[in-house]
């Protein structure tokens, strides 16, 4: 009993790991098309999580929210921070902080 316990945790954690990095890079090719859509730079070439809830998708589903930071620069010379939040595996909101707003696409 004690090994298939084990056995199901390992899945488990070889799931949440193999969704989290899907997860990733959905963030970063989100995180590119947001600067590009505003004529940014993204720098890094990366996104990083930021945070992970229990959230439900647009069917009612109980899945996991993850929000992941980037940075941009307009003018490369300052570097802002930005936000994706992706619910299961898809972008739900890209958020830009800029100096005159925050801009969301």
């Amino acid at each position: 009993m004690a090994s298939l316990l084990i056995i199901l945790f390992l899945a488990l954690l070889a799931w949440f790991w193999l969704n989290s990095i899907r997860a990733k890079e959905i963030a970063m090719q989100a995180s590119a098309e947001a600067c590009q859509q505003i004529q940014a730079q993204f720098l890094d070439q990366t996104a990083s999580l930021k945070n992970v809830k229990i959230n439900r998708d647009l069917n009612g589903r109980i899945t996991l929210e993850r929000t992941f930071g980037f940075d941009f620069s307009r003018d490369r010379e300052t570097r802002q921070q930005g936000l994706v939040t992706i619910i299961g595996q898809k972008v739900t909101s890209v958020l830009l902080d800029e100096d005159s707003g925050t801009t969301i696409l």
